[in-house]
C-alpha cells in the first residue's frame, strides 16, 4: 500500500444478505395480501352503491326534465330516455332486497312501490271477489335497497325518500 491512499471497500449485498432480504418481503406480502383483497372488495361495495344512488338521482332528474314517468328496472336492458336498467357489474355483489321497478312520477316525486302477494285472509270456499274476497292484494315495498357482497360480512342500504332524494347510504354488518 502507498501512503495517501486508503483501502477501498467492497460495496454491495451478499447473496446471502439478497435472499432473506427477498423472503423477509415474501412474508410481509404474504400477511398483507387478505387484508388488500378485502380493501378492494369494500371499495367495490362503495362505488356500486354510489353507482345505484346516482341512478335515482339521474331517473328522477330525468323525470321532471323530460315530464314523463321513469322507471328503473332492476334487470339487465338497454336503457332509454324513460327505462334505465341496472344491475351489479361484480359478480359478488347483488341486490338482495325487494325488486320492484321504481318509478318517478312527471315532477321528479317517487311512486309508491306495490306488488301482488298472496292474501292472507282469502277464504277458497267463498267466491273471488276483489272487494270482498280477494286472492291477491297489494303491499307497500319500501324503498330500501341493500346491496351484499356475498364475500365480506358487511352490505349497504339506500334509502330514498318519498320525494325521490336520497336520505342515506349506511353500512349494514352482518352476512347477507
Amino acid at each position: 500500500l502507498e501512503l495517501g491512499k486508503s483501502v477501498q471497500k467492497n460495496k454491495g449485498f451478499t447473496l446471502i444478505e439478497l435472499m432473506v432480504t427477498i423472503a423477509v418481503l415474501g412474508i410481509i406480502a404474504t400477511i398483507a395480501a387478505p387484508s388488500f383483497g378485502d380493501a378492494i372488495k369494500k371499495q367495490q361495495l362503495n362505488n356500486t352503491a354510489k353507482e345505484l344512488a346516482y341512478l335515482f338521482g339521474q331517473a328522477r332528474a330525468q323525470s321532471a326534465a323530460l315530464r314523463k314517468k321513469v322507471t328503473i328496472k332492476f334487470a339487465n336492458g338497454t336503457n332509454d330516455a324513460t327505462t334505465f336498467y341496472w344491475t351489479s357489474k361484480y359478480s359478488d355483489i347483488r341486490l338482495t332486497s325487494d325488486t320492484t321497478d321504481v318509478e318517478f312520477q312527471p315532477i321528479g316525486l317517487v311512486t309508491k312501490r306495490n306488488k301482488q302477494i298472496d292474501n292472507p285472509d282469502f277464504n277458497p270456499l267463498l267466491p273471488e271477489n276483489d272487494t270482498t274476497n280477494p286472492k291477491k292484494i297489494d303491499k307497500v315495498v319500501p324503498l330500501i335497497f341493500t346491496l351484499c357482497s356475498t364475500k365480506l360480512a358487511t352490505s349497504k342500504e339506500i334509502s330514498i325518500s318519498k320525494t325521490g332524494v336520497i336520505e342515506k347510504i349506511e353500512n349494514k354488518a352482518g352476512a347477507c
